[in-house]
Order: C-alpha cells, then structure tokens, then sequence
C-alpha cells in the first residue's frame, strides 16, 4: 500500500458547502438569507459557474467567483460508449485529473466517482493501481464529480428507454476510497443531506479492499451500501491479488463484515473480479462457501477487462456462469456481472486518467458548450 500524502489545505469549493455554510457565507457578504437558498438550488441542479445563476446579483456572483473555488474540475475529454457509458476525465483546478462514469440503465442512472489521483494500493490486476499515487480528492473533488454528471445529462438526455435522472452514487472509480476516509465521508454528508442533493442512502455504494477499522467507522456514521473487493477467498492468494490483506487478513475482514449494520433485505457485495486459472478453479468456489455467509452477503462475479500489457487473461464467459452456478448450487447467491463500457476503457478496472486517449487536449468547443450548459 503506497503511503497516502495528507491534501494540503485548499480554499472551500463551493459543491461542499451545506446550506448553513452558504447562508453564513451571505450574512458575511450583507446579502440577505434567501440568497443562499438560490445558491444551494442553482449547485445542487449541477451549476456551480455563478456567472451563470441569473437569479443573482452581479455583485454576489463576482464576490461568490472571489471567495470560493466555484468549479474545482472542468472536463477535459468525455467519452460515449456503444452501450450508452460516458466517460468523463476532469482536470482539477489544482493540478492532476481523474476519471468518473456514468452508467445508464432503464430503471436507473449510476455515476461512478473517483476519491483519488491514481490509487494508493497496489493490486496488480487493475490498471489504477499501475498509475502513480498522486494525491486524495477533497469532499468539493468528489462532489464535482456527480454535480458536472447532473449538468451533462441535463445538457445532452439519455436516448429514450434509458432513466433520466441521476440516482445511484457509487464510490469505485479511482483511488481507495477509505485511504481517504475524511473526504469520502464529508462528500456522503452532502449526498445525504436533505438540502444538499438528498439521494438515499440505499442508493450510495462504497466499494473498498477491506480496510477493517475504516468500514467500522464508515458502518457507525453512514450506513451506506458496503462493496468488497474480495478477489480471493484464501489469505494465500489474496495477499497476492490485493496487498492489503497482508494487513487486514481474512479473520479479520470476516469479523467486520459480520458486525457491518445492515437493514432489512439488504446485503454486503463481494466483488470478485475472475483471472483465468488463478482464481477461478474448484477450490475457490470451495473456499468462497466457507468465507461468505448466505444470509448476508451476495457474490458479484466481474469479468477481468483487459488493459495495456495487462499480464492477466480474464476467464471465458461459460466459465463464469458454471462458477456462478457452483455457488448457488452451495446456497450462495451469486451473480456475473455485465461489462459496462469497455470500448472506452470505462469498464471495472480499467481507469487511468493518464492512460486516457488524448488526456492532455483540451476538449472540444461542443465539450465545453456541453459542460457548462
């Protein structure tokens, strides 16, 4: 696990300010209390450019433009995939750039965020992990992130058939998002609250490698839905395909999970992202039933999505499904997840914002219409 570096201290963004923040804010500036109100409306809708809150004075845009940093990330490249995936690579006005997906379906739009620049473990399998740490998003970096996606949809719907709102929020882009607990958990504040973009708690996913006393503070303060990243169900292989466990092994990723707050017909996930002949063979559907408990835990069986010089195959689909079957055939129930966006290197796994094609171009006339509109 690469050290993570502590943020240096920023100026507040505006997407992480609260209402009591932004009102506090307007009695500094002498501007009355509704103003904040007209704020709040204008971000949580995904505008965060005050030039473009008509409603506001002049004189309040200019002063909110010099107070605060209003954008913390503009698009640089976006992405559409032949099954409708966006990819989105922001360059932060600090310096760096990471990627964030949108993921389209009938009955729901999910955007997946990223919490850091490149990762700070090590797993060998996904490109992330091969891209130099650079730094943790600020709680303002990770909002940004679902509030350019709001703006994007409004300026460009999804095709008919496809949900046209934002609704599930999930924390597995970029980066490990408990290696940077006390952004992660400003951000989910946000998202939860009432005035800030009010999405359900049983609609925010936090997916994690198994940072044990981390998912036990996040399980005390934010009940969210809980991912593991599992891979493996033996400390053998798992110190191998995810270094963590080195630290927090098994034993003791069991005992969390079993003390992990979980409310009526919910269930913790455990992604298992299939290598041919590493992880894939009889004695790992042994090991998996001993490991998972039925009652509360699902497996998510993910297809391997190849990278550049990716020394890893994936296994073949007909091996997924009787590996799936395996399992359910001992109780667990067990699933094969679809690859979403994997012609734009959008898929599980695949993100590296350096790795983008074209990372360094500005976007195009018709991308900056479109991110600002």
């Amino acid at each position: 696990m690469k050290p993570a570096k502590p943020t240096a201290s920023l100026p507040p963004t505006l997407p992480e300010l609260s209402l009591p923040e932004l009102e506090a804010l307007m009695a500094e500036l002498g501007q009355p209390r509704f103003r904040a109100r007209q704020v709040n409306d204008w971000r949580n809708k995904g505008v965060c450019d005050p030039d473009r809150m008509r409603n506001l004075p002049a004189a309040l845009r200019r002063a909110l433009a010099e107070r605060l940093v209003c954008e913390p990330l503009t698009l640089a490249r976006r992405q559409v995939s032949r099954d409708g995936t966006r990819k989105y690579l922001f360059r932060l006005a600090r310096g760096g750039m990471v990627e964030s997906v949108l993921i389209p379906e009938a009955s729901r739009a999910t955007v997946c965020v990223s919490s850091q620049v490149g990762c700070v473990l090590d797993c060998p399998f996904c490109h992330t992990g091969t891209q130099n740490f650079e730094t943790n998003l600020t709680a303002g970096e990770i909002l940004a992130q679902v509030l350019a996606v709001k703006r994007d949809m409004a300026a460009e719907p999804l095709p008919t058939g496809m949900h046209g709102q934002l609704t599930h929020v999930v924390y597995m882009g970029m980066g490990e998002p408990l290696a940077n607990e006390r952004a992660v958990h400003a951000s989910l504040e946000r998202l939860l609250d009432a005035n800030g973009l009010n999405i359900s708690r049983r609609r925010i996913t936090v997916s994690t490698s198994g940072l044990v006393p981390q998912i036990a503070r996040l399980g005390a303060r934010f009940p969210v839905n809980l991912a593991i990243s599992l891979h493996a169900a033996t400390d053998a292989l798992r110190d191998r395909l995810v270094p963590v466990n080195r630290t927090w092994p098994l034993a003791r990723l069991r005992q969390c999970l079993d003390d992990w707050p979980l409310g009526p017909q919910r269930h913790v996930t455990l992604e298992y992202v299939m290598l041919a002949g590493v992880n894939d063979r009889e004695e790992d559907v042994a090991a998996l039933a001993r490991f998972v408990r039925p009652d509360r835990e699902r497996v998510n069986l993910i297809q391997f999505n190849p990278w550049p010089g990716a020394p890893w195959r994936g296994s073949p689909r007909e091996h997924m499904n009787a590996f799936a079957q395996a399992l359910i055939d001992k109780g667990i129930r067990a699933t094969v997840r679809r690859s979403r966006g994997d012609d734009i290197m959008a898929a599980c796994g695949q993100l590296k914002a350096g790795a983008s094609a074209n990372a360094g171009e500005p976007a195009t006339a018709e991308e900056e219409h479109r991110a600002h509109a």
